[in-house]
């Protein structure tokens, strides 16, 4: 995909009326056509038996996992969802569409520091996205690290370093320092903001604003896809709208998304081979980082978050 390829696909798109919900608001972002994707999300593979992540071996390897696609269809992972058991609980360092009838090695990053012991000889799946501001750091990590060492890693201690904060900012400590506690001490609060929001007709897209400011921007391929990760993603957004809740009246509801979609369009672009399908796009711009896994000529999952 070129600058071009990608600024028709963005163009194409429009943003709609925002919700909002206490300090965090999401405008829908909608295409022009409901075509179902053909795809696969991890819960769904997993929870239908046609996959299975487990430890790369009897030893495990802390920013390795295997994912073994036993179906035919393609499956969806996006960075930042969470895989608990096995060693100890890790999220996806990047955007991943495992073909059919594949096993592939993934990158994860740990997400519970005190544990490395066995709970289960695989994982399984989670209800949640890793909060945004986390996401955010590792992308800009993964993409320098792609950039200079041609690898796909984070920034293991900046991870660990941030959830350990982010424990002691909303009283969620346990004692393997894993990150399921934060969701768990909140879980109420966050169901509260996911049953506050409604995916539309024709949306792929939404645009995240908390306390008036952005935060996120989240973009799939297919009408589908959105819907039916749009829940775990909102959970990721609103722990951050719980750490920095204000204490006046909420902001006024953000922008229409227009300026921000153009604003990606002018991202700078550099291309590398995905893990999996397709290829994996990072995006740097003015006050913006982000990734974009394309096949097919467009993208299957964009993500982009402020900088500044």
């Amino acid at each position: 995909m070129t600058r071009r390829d990608l600024t028709t696909f963005l163009s194409a798109l429009s943003p709609a009326p925002a919700q909002g919900h206490r300090n965090l608001c999401i405008v829908p972002v909608l295409a022009g056509d409901e075509a179902p994707s053909g795809k696969l999300t991890l819960d769904e593979a997993l929870g239908r038996g046609l996959a299975e992540v487990t430890e790369v071996s009897e030893q495990g390897d802390v920013p390795r996992l295997l994912f073994l696609n036993h179906g035919n269809a393609p499956v969806l992972m996006i960075d930042g969802e969470e895989l608990i058991g096995a060693r100890q609980n890790r999220i996806l360092n990047l955007s991943i569409l495992a073909p059919g009838r594949a096993s592939l090695e993934i990158p994860v990053s740990c997400i519970e520091q005190g544990r490395w012991a066995w709970s289960s000889r695989r994982f399984t799946s989670s209800d949640r996205v890793i909060y945004a501001s986390l996401r955010r750091a590792n992308v800009e990590s993964v993409s320098a690290n792609l950039r200079r060492r041609g690898h796909r890693h984070a920034d293991q201690y900046a991870v660990w370093s941030s959830i350990a904060a982010k424990s002691v900012r909303l009283d969620a400590s346990s004692q393997t320092w894993a990150a399921g506690a934060l969701y768990d001490r909140h879980a109420a609060e966050l169901q509260e903001f996911v049953q506050s929001f409604r995916s539309a007709d024709r949306q792929v897209g939404a645009i995240f604003h908390v306390n008036g400011r952005l935060a996120g921007l989240e973009i799939f391929g297919a009408p589908d896809l959105l819907a039916r990760l749009l829940p775990k993603i909102i959970r990721g957004y609103a722990l951050d709208a719980l750490d920095h809740a204000l204490c006046g009246p909420a902001p006024p509801h953000a922008p229409d998304g227009t300026a921000l979609l153009s604003a990606l369009a002018r991202c700078r672009i550099t291309r590398h081979r995905a893990v999996g399908l397709g290829d994996d796009l990072r995006l740097t711009g003015q006050g913006l980082a982000g990734a974009a896994l394309v096949a097919g000529g467009k993208p299957v999952h964009l993500t982009a978050y402020a900088t500044t």
